[in-house]
């Protein structure tokens, strides 16, 4: 049985534009998947956003503001917790977690 060659073990041997033809197709895969995990990104977004609607009509007809402070620092310290464990930056989730905060209060307002 033979071993498979990695193309990173080949990459060291592989000269001028074939080595550029290489990472070139590499960028352009890669950027593809960037666009579909931006696609699927979105489209989370847009489905949280719409469960924050139904959260609207339900505290208008309980009559809660639209603001828990309780429940927002629950949800920051899990998801800061859940961020770490998968190697994302305290800071970009803290900005990240606002911003989508701020656009919940805006529909819930």
């Amino acid at each position: 049985m033979t071993t498979p060659v990695l193309a990173d073990s080949v990459t060291p041997f592989i000269k001028g534009d074939k080595m550029k033809d290489m990472n070139t197709n590499k960028l352009q895969e890669l950027r593809k998947q960037i666009d579909v995990l931006d696609e699927e990104l979105f489209c989370v977004l847009a489905q949280r956003f719409s469960t924050v609607t139904e959260v609207r009509k339900i505290k208008k007809v309980i009559g809660l503001a639209p603001l828990d402070e309780k429940r927002w620092e629950s949800v920051v310290e899990s998801r800061l917790a859940q961020a770490k464990a998968l190697g994302l930056p305290a800071e970009f989730t803290k900005k990240l977690l606002e911003l989508i905060h701020d656009r919940s209060l805006e529909i819930e307002g």
